[in-house]
């Protein structure tokens, strides 16, 4: 049980440095909006710099999903979840990882990884032919959806290792 617990930390701690760089982005979007503000109002039109921090917020959201589901700050559906003994609140946050949101993440990254590749295929640019190299925005999706999974067995760890020792501290 103590590996199983070293393999968690060990993802908990990748999710956290990739909430680091969701930061980041962040502040890297606030520039460019502020430079699309400032450019905007001396009538100056620029369609990277407008492509370009699309593609950072979506890189940003995409980065955060694993983070919001360690600190169990996602939006949940409290109509049942709320009068469960904590025991099935494990119990049912163990099937919802493995049996939803695992699943759902493995099928986005595999389509994902297939628009990827035909995009690096056939050159594919963005749609103004402004910003070349598309695919790497497109392994955006990849990336965040492997990452969430990663995090959801973590979850699905966390919640194995509590059902079978109730006095261990997650």
């Amino acid at each position: 049980m103590q590996i199983l617990l070293k393999i968690t930390s060990g993802i908990e701690k990748i999710s956290d440095g990739v909430a680091r760089i969701s930061i980041l982005l962040l502040w890297i979007l606030c520039l460019l909006i502020f430079g699309l503000a400032v450019a905007l109002n001396f009538s100056y039109v620029n369609s990277q710099l407008e492509d370009f921090s699309l593609y950072c917020f979506a890189l940003m959201i995409l980065l955060t999903f694993p983070y919001t589901l360690k600190q169990d700050r996602h939006v949940r559906l409290d109509l049942f979840y709320i009068r469960y003994s904590k025991r099935a609140k494990s119990i049912s946050w163990l099937l919802i990882n493995l049996c939803f949101i695992f699943p759902f993440c493995l099928v986005i990254a595999k389509y994902g990884l297939d628009f990827m590749i035909h995009s690096y295929r056939i050159g594919e640019s963005s749609p103004n032919g402004k910003i070349p190299y598309y695919f790497i925005f497109k392994s955006f999706v990849v990336v965040g959806f492997i990452l969430l999974a990663l995090q959801s067995v973590v979850e699905s760890l966390k919640m194995f290792c509590s059902l079978l020792n109730k006095k261990q501290e997650i």
